[in-house]
């Protein structure tokens, strides 16, 4: 145990306990270095460390960066589909920081050391670690993938978006002055409802009533009527009809992710804005059309994200003051405490689809898009550039509901922006009880001369009591990973309350219409949210045939 002396034994000891089930990802993040020549072989050991904690052998590795810019990032795959993302570099002129957060298929552990991180100049050598760093170094000059016979595993390619253009986004939509009438595409068992309580929490909004295109499955139809009924607004069975209304400005789209492209077009089409819900969309054909649309049309376009939230604007704020020097890297962490894991059969390692066909289903979704979206569209927002490159991983490690609907409940993935900047995103459900509040929310940045972690879960205050400890709901047979907002007669959640954070989430909805009053294009326009769906379609490919992906 060469590497983290300290560290290592704490987390064998946490492993032994059984706690989090049996490890099967891991981020690490070691900003401790003061010598370039020596980031391969941080890596290197830190890469055999994780597979010791895995307990499977390395099958192949991709890295990006290089000691030239005092930063390397590489993603491991592991026996079993286990995977790794572990980032390596120099510590500039702050303090040094390693980071570690190993997920169990029960929970997760993390060690977090600060500014008592010790230097990777005195990491010592093993023959693992060797190997590992020789891996690194090959996969740098392949500009791929390399398995762990040394052989690379190659490049493929996609075509990026045609309508995407991040340095000129889509001209604000012509000022419009309220009240402004809002039409719901898709009921319960969306994020319909809040949404919808959003914009009728605004005094400059009016609910019109709830519709969707024909042809539904029954089930959708029923939860469709059934929120319209609850929220007492008209229910609106000819979706075409309703958009051609006069009282209608705004269309908030919640229809399932492989559906939302053509509906949002032909609101768009209909001069009406538009409020999406993440992810954007289901395939980069659909993202492209609605640019298109929104920008033939003129219309206002919108995708809910947490770029609005304190801790996105510190990031950026952080990234573009110039405080860290010139940005290196990116490393961006999300995961949803929500669900009751260890269910999973760990004995199947995930196949991916190369275009995945689903996107979500009555008790799953694709967790790397539906959560990792959030810092996908993020990384986007923050740098104001494309992506060049996508590596990823995808598993299914948590929930027999993910595995059973042919849906991941986690994945990572290594991206190149334009200019040669690293980003890495950790992102997954993974459980009730994986964190003392909703789960993993963080983003560090990386510059020539220092580094920042931005930590939604901190400033906190944590409460720890002789009193009825926190439980995770009952079982709901609709909704088993709390995906929704819960019906009237279905069990309810909880609030956690160990943690108490003072970060209050403004209203994306007013944000929308500020900027529809104003004239503004909003902080979360179609172009970044094409962008991200870019990055995120990459990403399966990538996962499914083991090679790196360029956008060209």
């Amino acid at each position: 145990m060469a590497m983290f002396d300290e560290a290592g034994r704490a987390i064998r000891e946490a492993i032994d306990t059984g706690q989090i089930g049996i490890p099967v990802a891991a981020r690490v993040l070691l900003q401790n270095g003061t010598d370039a020549g020596r980031i391969e072989a941080c890596l290197g050991e830190a890469v055999a460390e994780v597979g010791r904690w895995l307990d499977c052998p390395v099958e192949s590795v991709a890295a990006q960066g290089g000691e030239e810019v005092g930063q390397v990032s590489a993603l491991a795959r592991f026996g079993g589909g286990r995977m790794a993302l572990v980032s390596a570099g120099l510590r500039g002129s702050g303090a040094p920081v390693t980071e570690i957060n190993l997920f169990g298929n029960k929970g997760v552990l993390a060690w977090e050391m600060g500014s008592a991180a010790a230097d990777d100049d005195r990491v010592a050598a093993t023959s693992e670690g060797k190997r590992g760093s020789e891996l690194v170094r090959a996969s740098l000059v392949a500009a791929a993938p390399v398995a762990a016979d040394g052989a690379p595993r190659g490049r493929t390619s996609i075509a990026s978006l045609e309508n995407v253009d991040l340095a000129a986004p889509a001209a604000p939509a012509t000022k419009q002055s309220p009240p402004y009438g809002v039409l719901l595409v898709s009921g319960d068992y969306t994020h319909q409802p809040t949404y919808a309580d959003d914009f009728a929490a605004d005094p400059r909004c009016r609910l019109i009533g709830v519709t969707d295109e024909p042809g539904l499955p029954e089930r959708r139809q029923r939860l469709n009527k059934l929120y319209a009924d609850r929220s007492g607004l008209p229910w609106l069975p000819d979706f075409e009809a309703a958009l051609q209304r006069d009282d209608v400005d705004i269309v908030s789209i919640c229809a399932e992710p492989y559906r939302r492209g053509p509906l949002a077009v032909a609101a768009a089409r209909a001069g009406k804005h538009l409020y999406f819900d993440k992810p954007f969309a289901a395939s980069m054909q659909h993202a492209d059309d609605m640019v298109g649309a929104v920008r033939d049309a003129g219309v206002l376009g919108h995708m809910l994200t947490w770029v609005l939230a304190e801790p996105s604007q510190q990031a950026r704020e952080i990234a573009l003051s110039g405080r860290l020097g010139e940005l290196r890297a990116i490393h961006c962490d999300v995961s949803f405490a929500k669900g009751q894991a260890g269910t999973a059969d760990l004995s199947k390692p995930r196949a991916e689809a190369e275009v995945p066909e689903r996107f979500e289903g009555a008790e799953s979704k694709r967790e790397m898009t539906n959560t990792g979206v959030y810092q996908v569209a993020m990384l986007h927002w923050i740098l104001g550039r494309r992506a060049k490159r996508v590596t990823a991983a995808t598993g299914n490690f948590f929930f027999a509901e993910h595995q059973s609907a042919d849906m991941e409940d986690f994945g990572q993935m290594l991206i190149e922006f334009d200019g040669g900047l690293t980003a890495t995103v950790s992102s997954g459900r993974v459980g009730w009880r994986s964190h003392a509040a909703f789960g993993l929310k963080r983003v560090c940045l990386v510059g020539s001369e220092g580094t920042a972690v931005i930590d939604a879960n901190r400033p906190r205050v944590e409460v720890w009591a002789d009193v009825e400890p926190w439980a995770a709901p009952e079982r709901d047979p609709g909704d088993p990973m709390g995906m929704w907002n819960p019906l009237p007669d279905t069990p309810r959640t909880r609030k956690k309350e160990s943690w108490i954070s003072p970060h209050g989430a403004p209203s994306d909805a007013s944000h929308f219409l500020d900027c529809l009053e104003q004239g503004k294009v909003s902080e979360m326009p179609v172009d970044i949210a094409a962008a991200a769906t870019e990055v995120l379609m990459a990403g399966y490919r990538s996962a499914a045939t083991g090679q790196v992906v360029e956008l060209t």
